[in-house]
């Protein structure tokens, strides 16, 4: 007669369950206790007023030649 152990398996879910939470507390407060860092502002074509990357030197909305930027 055949016999279906499901005991061992519903052990095995449970301590995984348990592990898991544990691991996901753990992680939020380590992110609660580490500083944000602060978003940088946002760079704009001064023509046509598009974000562009920080070291582009053409807007790829409007093709203009952008300033040098100031350190």
């Amino acid at each position: 007669m055949p016999v279906i152990a499901y005991g061992s398996f519903l052990n095995a879910v449970v301590d995984f369950l348990i592990v898991a939470f544990a691991i996901f507390l753990l992680i939020k407060q380590v992110n609660r206790l580490m500083p944000k860092k602060e978003a940088k502002a946002a760079r704009l074509c001064p023509y046509c007023r598009q974000e562009i990357a920080d070291d582009a030197t053409r807007c790829p909305h409007c093709t203009s030649e952008l300033p040098a930027e100031k350190a």
